[in-house]
């Protein structure tokens, strides 16, 4: 069965078919990709299949998914690099994090930090049990990025972002993974906040090699130690930058 058969024959698709007899194909290969994209079947930084296995999984043409990338890349969501491939993008969600910064209180940004610190290190633990082998080695691919990134000086939001990202999705667990999605827009303020605390930047390189590193052994019980010890610091540069602020009201 090809793409559009089975998008038909879907249990409530019926918006589907609406869409493809009411729109082009493009749009409906659009929201797919869209959707993949949203469920975390691809994270920032990740590279799509080629144009033609698209259009092969999809049953489509490959016009129809290049007018479809086009689209996406038209609001942010891809970004075409001729030569090198298709790419998912952070800019979208960048965008939208800038809109509403300032009406995420200090409070929250403390209570993600708390609720990472409760939900991460377990995370952790599974994935070791859970993820393949090239799935461990692509989370320590991720933190030797954030390595390179930090030396040179530039923000490693982006891999950082995947780095847990890949966990929880190695983890195995949808609806941990439900859970996590919902707190991306606070984790990247939280990202804002702890950046600029003194030694935060280097220690959560650290961090994330050492998580790597037991993942890659498949030392559950490390990787939860390591984690944990990742979301205390984490913690504690939140609580510092909130200390900082109450200071600076007065």
């Amino acid at each position: 069965m090809n793409y559009k058969q089975e998008l038909l024959t879907t249990p409530g698709s019926q918006h589907v078919q609406d869409a493809e007899l009411g729109t082009h194909v493009f749009d409906v290969v659009s929201e797919e990709i869209k959707h993949r994209i949203r469920r975390g079947e691809w994270l920032p930084g990740t590279r799509l299949p080629s144009i033609t296995k698209l259009a092969a999984e999809m049953g489509v043409s490959t016009a129809s998914v290049r007018e479809a990338l086009r689209s996406l890349q038209s609001i942010g969501l891809v970004k075409i690099e001729h030569g090198r491939g298709v790419f998912v993008t952070g800019s979208r969600a960048s965008a939208e994090l800038n809109a509403h910064f300032h009406r995420i209180s200090q409070e929250e940004i403390v209570a993600l930090a708390e609720a990472r610190r409760i939900l991460e290190p377990e995370l952790a633990a599974l994935a070791a049990e859970r993820g393949t082998d090239e799935e461990l080695a692509e989370i320590e691919q991720l933190a030797k990025t954030m390595e390179e990134e930090a030396r040179q000086g530039s923000d490693f939001v982006e891999p950082d972002l995947q780095f847990h990202r890949r966990i929880t999705q190695i983890a195995r667990n949808p609806v941990l993974y439900q859970i996590m999605e919902s707190l991306q827009d606070l984790f990247l303020v939280s990202r804002r906040v702890t950046s600029h605390e003194p030694g935060m930047t280097a220690r959560a390189v650290r961090y994330h090699l050492l998580i790597a590193e037991a993942l890659r052994d498949r030392n559950a019980a490390q990787a939860r130690l390591l984690m944990l010890a990742h979301m205390n610091d984490a913690l504690s540069g939140v609580l510092m930058a909130d200390a900082k602020s109450l200071h600076d009201g007065h």
